[in-house]
């Protein structure tokens, strides 16, 4: 399996030492690889889940580590976020756990007052991070409360309307439950690993070395890095950076979806639709939630970042392993099946498109986007934003002027093309069908 293009790798071969003060983007990138390769001064053997942890990080999202007692989860939670300024909150949950250990506790004059407001001080909700241990053993109605705070970063209880801070939360759980609310809970976590404690002579050897070194401690660095850093990173990541993006190609974005298309057709054609897995319920893997494929391009352009490119490129999609399986945490261990399935997904996907293919997916969706505009009204010439589009598309068409446009330009243009291939050509027929249903209805 290629490793995700090793996303933690130097960049010049040597970790970067970070001595505090300000960091441009470039050298930021390389302090934040550093300082999870420094996690494994503490943890040996967790590789691929650093890795799958950084992309957590980068995008602000979760991560989830099913494991046995005994295997490092706290210490590898500590060593992430001692990596990084901020406040840490942090829960063993079980079926008694109330509300007000999450949320805080309510305040005691409101409550006299007869509101039900909630002391928000130290809780999940003013967190920057959060370690949620044996989180599958909460009930429902605490699983319930921490879906906003979780997805929307919103705490809301009737008047009580909060913004949480939260950015990365590292949840450890035993064993996974599967219910009406435990479900959408899962979804939340876009990362998941699970940790065999397992191992082999050289990983027991480095477990000691690490122990008789650090006792069993997180070991922080003397510099964490800034959060307003770790922000910044995050920003570029998920485009909201003033004057940083990282672009996407239509063609790279359509071999994410047919990548993924691939991989949940291959999971269920092996597995049977879901089978029960070890006593614990469907395969976590099996699902891929509309959330999480839009929500996957976050961690190609993670990948791309931390390359120190501002375009995705096809490497990039052998990261989506680390969205669309349940990754192992434990570098010596066995490779699952999902793994398995993965690589033949990746594999067979990048086969089956030429160049000539993917110019033709980049033609088509030039088209789709163009037509999108032109059916609402846009006025393209005009909008400096959509003039490289429009560019395109004009080219494409043979057509000098936007308002040389009409509906059948469009129609033309798409049953003018010869497309071989099958995939291809079936995104040409859905991009007629709604140009042709849309002129139908009397426009």
């Amino acid at each position: 399996m290629k490793d995700a293009l090793n996303l933690l790798t130097p960049a010049d071969g040597r970790p970067y030492a970070y001595a505090g003060g300000e960091l441009d983007v470039p050298h930021a990138v390389e302090a934040f690889k550093a300082a999870l390769l420094h996690v494994s001064e503490s943890v040996p053997g967790r590789t691929q889940l650093l890795q799958q942890t950084a992309l957590a990080l980068l995008s602000r999202r979760h991560q989830l580590l099913i494991s046995r007692a005994g295997t490092g989860k706290s210490l590898y939670g500590d060593s992430v976020f001692s990596q990084f300024e901020g406040s840490t909150f942090k829960a063993q949950f079980t079926q008694g756990t109330r509300l007000e250990t999450i949320l805080g506790g309510l305040d005691l004059k409101l409550f006299h007052e007869g509101k039900l407001w909630h002391d928000t001080t130290h809780s999940l909700v003013t967190a920057d991070f959060a370690y949620l241990d044996e989180f599958m053993n909460a009930n429902d109605l605490v699983l319930e409360a921490l879906l906003g705070i979780l997805n929307e970063r919103r705490f809301t209880q009737g008047e009580q309307q909060e913004e949480a801070r939260l950015h990365t939360a590292l949840a450890m759980t035993n064993h996974l439950k599967y219910s009406a609310i435990s479900e959408p809970i899962l979804d939340r976590f876009m990362f998941k690993a699970s940790i065999d404690p397992q191992g082999d002579a050289l990983n027991d050897i480095l477990i000691d070395l690490a122990y008789a070194k650090h006792h069993g401690k997180a070991s922080r660095p003397e510099h964490p890095i800034p959060l307003a850093v770790l922000k910044q990173l995050s920003d570029i990541v998920q485009g909201e950076h003033s004057d940083r993006s990282i672009e996407a190609s239509n063609d790279i974005l359509f071999l994410k979806n047919e990548l993924m298309e691939t991989y949940s057709r291959l999971l269920t054609t092996r597995h049977h639709a879901a089978p029960v897995r070890d006593g614990h319920g469907p395969n976590p893997d099996a699902y891929i939630s509309p959330r999480t494929k839009a929500a996957s391009r976050d961690a190609l352009n993670a990948s791309a970042l931390l390359h120190h490119r501002n375009h995705v490129i096809k490497d990039d999609l052998h990261v989506l392993r680390f969205v669309l399986t349940t990754i192992p945490g434990n570098d010596r261990a066995m490779s699952g099946a999902s793994q398995d399935i993965f690589a033949e997904a990746i594999h067979s996907t990048l086969q089956a498109y030429t160049e000539g293919d993917l110019q033709t997916v980049q033609d088509l969706t030039t088209i789709a986007q163009t037509y999108t505009w032109f059916a609402h009204g846009v006025p393209l010439e005009t909008q400096q934003q959509h003039g490289r589009v429009m560019r395109l598309f004009l080219s494409l068409i043979g057509k000098s002027n936007w308002q040389d446009v009409g509906y059948q330009t469009f129609i033309d243009a798409l049953q003018g093309k010869q497309i071989a291939n099958p995939r291809v050509n079936a995104l040409r027929e859905e991009i007629l069908e709604d140009i042709l249903e849309h002129v139908g209805n009397g426009r």
